[in-house]
């Protein structure tokens, strides 16, 4: 008995080979294609977290030179205020100064005498008494009448 094959036979039986040896193909291979998939995968993940931790040194660098910046502009005010109190103290110290030099240059010409005419300074009760000096007034003053 001979069996006479067709044409889809032939094709079925091609297939089921061609199919089989894809299967054991991938049932020897499937531990190899599982690793090379994992290494595919962490290697796309270092890749995102070297591109991550290279942005983030970049921003890290940035803050910092602006942390640098805004220190020098802050110790650069703190020397302009620095200086500006000196100055300030020392002008209020000349102020001073001054003020105590005209005491002691008013208290030099004052005269407690009230109807004196040179009087420094001088108010409503003293006229000037014309073609008379100071020392001549005081002169006068000091002799006994």
């Amino acid at each position: 008995m001979e069996q006479a094959t067709t044409w889809w036979q032939v094709l079925v039986a091609i297939l089921g080979a061609l199919g089989g040896f894809e299967c054991i193909k991938w049932f020897f291979n499937r531990k190899t294609n599982t690793r090379i998939a994992l290494a595919e995968a962490e290697s796309a993940e270092f890749h995102h977290l070297q591109e991550t931790n290279e942005w983030l040194q970049k921003q890290l660098q940035a803050k910092e030179e602006r942390f640098a910046e805004q220190t020098q502009l802050v110790r650069k005010q703190n020397t302009e205020i620095l200086d500006l109190t000196t100055k300030m103290a020392e002008m209020e110290i000349n102020h001073e100064q001054e003020k105590a030099e005209l005491r002691i240059e008013l208290v030099k010409v004052r005269c407690d005498d009230n109807d004196c005419p040179f009087r420094r300074p001088p108010n409503a009760q003293t006229p000037p008494k014309p073609g008379m000096t100071k020392e001549e007034y005081h002169s006068q003053k000091l002799l006994p009448q």
